[in-house]
């Protein structure tokens, strides 16, 4: 009897529908913790942004949070009924995947941030809003940043420990939009 109520069913129910069910982002959620080690709070918004972008690269959806996945369409005009409109199923498959995406990316979040998440509407407005509210450079922060990067002395650290701290300063100028030459670092750390 249940074959032939799910063949039943499986004949009313058109491919698109079936994949209603549930967005294959959600299985990630549970093993996220696994690939973003940290979750992201006031203090290490570069960590975070590059384990989650890897693992939305990595799954080829970062295009979610990026804009670079086209939107379809969300309702259709239904001409037998004069003012009637129907939910397109791939805008709805589209909005599962990409309310699967918020909870993926919630998981990641400390406490505060998740504060800063309440009221996004989509996976690209959340993103968006993080960015916003952790990843706040300013001409100063700049400033002080190259002052450090370019007082970094060896003392008494080790060569991998000095290269690391290195490697961190010109890391968070990088994402802050400004780029040293090879050579500049190079001479940088000979000189430290």
């Amino acid at each position: 009897i249940l074959l032939q109520v799910f063949g039943f069913l499986a004949a009313m129910v058109s491919a698109s529908q079936l994949q209603i069910v549930q967005s294959p982002i959600t299985s990630l959620i549970s093993t996220v913790s696994t690939s973003v080690r940290v979750k992201l709070d006031e203090t290490n918004y570069l960590v975070w942004h590059f384990q989650i972008e890897l693992l939305l690269e990595g799954y080829e959806i970062m295009g979610f949070v990026d804009g670079s996945t086209h939107c379809p369409a969300r309702f259709t005009h239904c001409p037998d009924e004069i003012g009637s409109s129907m939910e397109f199923d791939d805008y709805k498959i589209r909005k599962m995947h990409d309310r699967a995406l918020m909870q993926l990316i919630t998981a990641t979040l400390s406490s505060p941030a998740i504060s800063c998440a309440i009221g996004s509407t989509s996976a690209q407005y959340l993103w968006t809003q993080l960015k916003e509210q952790f990843f706040t450079v300013t001409r100063t922060s700049i400033f002080q940043m190259k002052s450090e990067l370019q007082n970094i002395k060896k003392g008494n650290d080790s060569i991998s420990l000095y290269l690391q701290r290195i490697k961190e300063g010109r890391d968070y100028l990088s994402a802050a939009g400004v780029k040293f030459d090879d050579d500049d670092i190079v001479i940088l750390t000979l000189t430290g």
